[in-house]
């Protein structure tokens, strides 16, 4: 495992406990890394604007190299102070997609600018503005969505998830690809993206090999980066999908410090 060079990590169940925090424990491992010379980075399907203020009000931007949003689709490089961009879901697409999930009645939602915009506020985006430090705006999403975006989410009820996993894989599309990325989110994207493709652009720019990476993450939209990193690394508190894409599966949970324990086994330290 010495050619580990560089350690990506998901926020939700991998990096936070359950309450959104972050201890002690994690974060003074952030830093010996930082210092030892790793790079680390963030892989999310939060947007860059909420990762940057996620990660700024939890302290720990100072060790940060980079940050992959939207799950692949947007790149922060912090090194370079530079955004990036890359496939995003054409407004027809997303109008197609959100009258062919119409009869589950679920609630889609984009994120743009500084706001989750909706067509009614719920418990999952109201948590989901929340995380990521933006406002609401209710409206009709085929009426104001006249740009390319990043990402559309579903807000599902988990009891309407299988139901809608199983809708989506009798109705899959060359114009999308889509996944559960949390119990409650069933989140659509380009169908040339995923988080590791975030990753394997950063690794080009600064010239490092993807098998130089070390990726953790608990469910199904970490899947691809845990198969295409170097190291895979699953939460034990992850689903059985990214168990089984993985490497290795965490001893500790996301609230027992369960990545910076396997950390300090992987790296030796």
């Amino acid at each position: 495992m010495d050619k580990i060079k560089l350690i990506v990590m998901d926020m939700d169940g991998t990096l936070l406990d359950s309450d959104k925090n972050i201890s002690s424990y994690t974060m003074d491992l952030l830093k010996r890394l930082s210092s030892d010379g790793y790079k680390l980075g963030i892989a999310s399907g939060r947007p860059i604007i909420g990762l940057k203020r996620t990660i700024e009000a939890l302290g720990i931007n100072s060790y940060i190299n980079f940050m992959t949003g939207s799950n692949g689709a947007e790149l922060y490089d912090v090194d370079k102070g530079k955004e990036n961009c890359f496939y995003q879901l054409e407004p027809g697409i997303i109008d197609g997609i959100i009258n062919l999930y119409a009869p589950f009645d679920l609630n889609p939602y984009v994120y743009q600018g500084e706001n989750c915009y909706a067509y009614k506020s719920d418990a999952t985006i109201e948590r989901a503005a929340r995380n990521n430090h933006l406002g609401i705006v209710l409206c009709n999403l085929k009426e104001e969505i006249k740009t390319p975006q990043s990402k559309l989410v579903l807000s599902t009820p988990p009891e309407k998830m299988e139901q809608v996993e199983a809708f989506y894989e009798m109705h899959k599309s060359g114009y999308y690809r889509a996944f559960k990325s949390q119990a409650d989110m069933f989140e659509f994207v380009h169908p040339e993206l995923s988080k590791v493709y975030g990753i394997s652009y950063y690794c080009s720019q600064h010239g490092y090999s993807i098998e130089e990476a070390a990726a953790f993450g608990d469910t199904t939209n970490d899947i691809e980066m845990l198969m295409g990193c170097g190291t895979g690394v699953c939460m034990c508190n992850g689903t059985e999908d990214a168990k089984q894409a993985a490497d290795i599966v965490t001893k500790y949970s996301n609230d027992e410090n369960g990545l910076a324990r396997e950390l300090e086994d992987i790296l030796h330290l």
